[in-house]
């Protein structure tokens, strides 16, 4: 039985999931901006209007979604600088 030290072959590699939960550059932290914001005020809005709860829940949940993404940018900020 052989085994090669070092990683596997670049076929057998499987791609790493975490990657997409890791944000990296500075157009995903505006995306995640606009999200917020625009999820949020537009989960206000559609409150304020009387829309259906679907409605009003859809939008607030892209807001969720993009404050999440905006915390994962910054939380990844200060591991690849090496504050912790």
């Amino acid at each position: 039985m052989t085994h090669s030290a070092g990683p596997p072959t670049r076929g057998r590699r499987r791609p790493d999931l975490r990657h997409w939960l890791r944000p990296q550059s500075s157009q995903t932290l505006v995306f995640g901006i606009c999200f917020a914001v625009g999820g949020l005020a537009g989960g206000v809005r559609s409150a304020l209007d009387g829309k259906g709860i679907w409605t009003i829940l859809g939008t607030f949940a892209l807001g969720i979604f993009g404050l999440l993404i905006v915390v994962s940018f910054f939380v990844n900020y200060e591991d690849r600088r090496g504050r912790r």
